[in-house]
């Protein structure tokens, strides 16, 4: 990333001291065709490595928020605290096995799979006041947006599980012609396990996936799965186990001790329906 460091007058006496206080740098602005922007304001010197970030992207969760990022060593990937984690917010895009730059940045979806494409925008660049970015950190800092935002928040990652489970759950119902409704057992899913990272969703989808795998191949297998299967609940204990209870499918996982097969899923079910 090119960014031409030039420090801006600032009425020093009027800031709070602290991170992300001190004098800025010009800035850069990056936007999507879908209108997206981020804008990229380094803090000086430059050999800090710290960035204030703008996002401008509706829908997610730091829309609007300005955060304090830190710079890889490269300079292609900004790290910042967010709802509990150290997060890769913000990134150009990497060449495999190769140092050139793409310039082909990318902003993070925290709550979809996927990230937003972005090319350094020169109108908005040049429109940019690093001053006012700054201003609105300062101010989200006073007001305790950030220290919230940057808090653990269990229910937000949930929702990350949830939506892996809910559209595996659509695809399945589409598949089976059924009415099946599944769920994570929070209860059994320590903090320290989501806050690690631990693919949960991924786990919980198995079942389903099976089901809708068995039900594109099999009309007997869609008529059997609509009389016999009216709910998946997804558990996390000590080792993998798998029961059928009147018309519950109880899934029960443990992470990090390896996963299942994917063809040990549909056995599973075409021995026990």
């Amino acid at each position: 990333m090119s960014v031409l460091f030039v420090a801006l007058g600032c009425a020093r006496g009027t800031r709070p001291a602290g991170p992300g206080s001190g004098p800025v740098g010009r800035g850069t602005v990056y936007s999507a065709p879908s209108g997206e922007t981020v804008s990229v304001v380094p803090l000086l010197p430059p050999e800090a490595r710290q960035f204030l970030i703008q996002f401008n992207i509706p829908g997610e969760d730091h829309d609007g928020k300005v955060l304090l990022h830190k710079a890889s060593q490269d300079g292609m990937e900004f790290w910042a605290r967010w709802r509990g984690r150290d997060l890769r917010l913000f990134q150009e895009r990497k060449h495999f096995n190769r140092k050139t730059k793409t310039e082909d940045f990318m902003a993070t979806r925290l709550l979809e799979d996927g990230v937003i494409h972005m090319k350094l925008d020169a109108e908005r660049t040049r429109a940019l006041d690093a001053a006012e970015v700054q201003e609105l950190y300062l101010r989200q800092l006073a007001d305790g947006t950030l220290a919230r935002g940057e808090a653990y928040d269990k229910q937000f990652w949930a929702k990350d599980h949830e939506r892996q489970v809910a559209q595996s759950l659509k695809a399945m119902n589409a598949a089976c012609g059924s009415a099946v409704a599944a769920a994570i057992a929070w209860d059994t899913v320590s903090d320290t396990l989501l806050d690690e990272g631990r693919a949960i969703g991924a786990f919980c989808v198995g079942p389903l996936d099976a089901l809708k795998t068995l039900c594109d191949q099999s009309a007997e297998a869609q008529r059997t799965v609509q009389a016999k299967v009216k709910r998946v609940d997804c558990r996390v204990g000590d080792g993998f186990s798998s029961r059928i209870e009147a018309d519950t499918v109880v899934w029960t996982f443990a992470p990090g001790k390896g996963g299942v097969a994917v063809d040990h899923h549909q056995q599973f079910f075409m021995d026990n329906l």
